[in-house]
């Protein structure tokens, strides 16, 4: 009986050993996984900011392309510089230059030689007695004197220019010159470039007493012309008044040749003048 109360107890006692045995590697067991799970939690968390930081990243980098893409572009444009027209520089006759060479190829082509000291467009400047002048500004002047508006607009690189370019003839006054016969030798040469030769006493009243045909002319050719004041910078009224290299005649040289080109030689005694309104005969074909 004893043997078998031994038997017992020992096979209990082995029970227990390894019911703890049991227990203590379920322990065991149960703390490595938690620590492993907390390992993980701490690799997953850190694996999750760094994809929302890269993800972050990208959406900036779209942002600033996008932007970038449809941000307006930004065209800057210069203002092309024309080259300074130098009334000093072109009456030297040593003078060459590539402006000296352009000038007197603007004057042949209207048949002049020296009835007119240069040619200016109305986009154009130039430099007399030191002073720089500006065509636009003197048209402008021109067209208020007429009650006019001198039309312009704005180029893409933001400069002013006229709506329509044209060309200018412009005579710098002399000592002892008087509009009339500033008119008279630019209508000689212009007829002389078409082999036409005008008398020098073409302008002078008929034996009738009337008008000639080429006085009617000049005297119309007054209406046409405009007269600046290089000191007042300013458009004058009177052109009888003119003062030696302080005043110039501006010619609209389209005009000027829209005139003499209807003008028949043989009949230009018959041109009628009332004072404001010119009559040209038709030319016989």
């Amino acid at each position: 009986m004893d043997n078998a109360f031994k038997h017992k107890n020992k096979m209990a006692a082995g029970i227990v050993v390894v019911i703890l045995a049991l227990v203590a590697g379920y322990m065991f067991l149960k703390a490595d996984t938690e620590q492993m799970d907390g390992k993980t939690s701490v690799f997953h968390d850190k694996s999750t900011r760094q994809d929302k930081e890269i993800q972050d990243t990208a959406v900036e980098n779209a942002h600033k392309t996008n932007t970038f893409q449809t941000r307006p572009k930004v065209v800057e444009k210069q203002i092309q510089k024309k080259p300074t027209i130098d009334y000093n520089d072109l009456k030297d006759m040593e003078n060459d230059s590539q402006l000296d060479q352009m000038m007197q190829k603007r004057l042949q082509a209207l048949g002049i030689k020296e009835s007119l000291d240069m040619i200016v467009r109305s986009d154009e400047s130039f430099v007399l007695g030191g002073k720089k002048v500006s065509m636009t500004d003197i048209l402008e002047k021109a067209f208020v004197k007429k009650n006019k508006i001198f039309e312009t607009r704005i180029t893409e690189s933001g400069e002013t220019v006229p709506e329509r370019i044209e060309e200018y003839g412009i005579y710098v006054v002399q000592p002892g010159d008087n509009i009339w016969n500033i008119h008279f030798t630019i209508l000689t040469e212009y007829f002389a470039s078409r082999g036409v030769d005008v008398t020098s006493d073409a302008d002078e009243p008929l034996h009738s007493g009337h008008s000639s045909g080429v006085g009617k002319v000049l005297k119309f050719s007054e209406t046409m012309v405009i007269i600046y004041n290089l000191i007042d910078e300013q458009v004058v009224a009177d052109i009888n008044l003119l003062e030696p290299l302080s005043k110039i005649v501006v010619y609209n040289m389209g005009e000027v040749f829209s005139l003499l080109e209807e003008i028949n030689y043989d009949t230009v005694n018959q041109i009628q003048f009332d004072g404001s309104t010119i009559w040209i005969p038709h030319s016989k074909t």
